[in-house]
């Protein structure tokens, strides 16, 4: 595996435009890079960093908070979720049956959409199976 990575190569593998990953740089989100100029280049923490923000985007986390996780990674120190009064929020709400809604986040649980709808199936298999174990009380 090549360890030395143009900003071309970063774009081409991450499928993040070199436009915005001059500005996760210059916004110091993403590490700047080895050497200067023609001579710079980009290792396997700046694609892992670049595929992280894709990944955190994606799931519709904002880019103040992948800064946050991204830089708090790098300590090793956990992340505690604040709300801020005023804060925009993306959530997830599934509705499952009448009066039974699931609403995640996926910026804290860290699920993916194919997470959530996993565990939505879960749940309505579980739902299925307390009707049927009621419906056999009554019987």
């Amino acid at each position: 595996m090549k360890t030395k990575h143009t900003l071309k190569e970063l774009s081409l593998l991450t499928d993040i435009s070199i436009r915005n990953i001059r500005f996760y740089i210059q916004n110091e989100i993403v590490d700047k890079p080895f050497g200067q100029n023609k001579g710079a280049y980009y290792t396997q923490t700046h694609l892992d960093q670049l595929m992280m923000i894709k990944k955190y985007k994606d799931a519709g986390v904002s880019l103040e908070r992948i800064s946050q996780i991204i830089k708090n990674k790098e300590q090793n120190l956990s992340i505690d979720y604040q709300t801020k009064q005023g804060s925009i929020e993306v959530l997830s709400r599934i509705y499952l049956m009448q009066g039974i809604e699931l609403v995640v986040n996926p910026e804290i649980s860290k699920f993916t959409q194919r997470d959530v709808r996993k565990l939505s199936e879960m749940i309505l298999k579980n739902i299925e199976t307390i009707e049927e174990e009621k419906k056999n009380e009554k019987e």
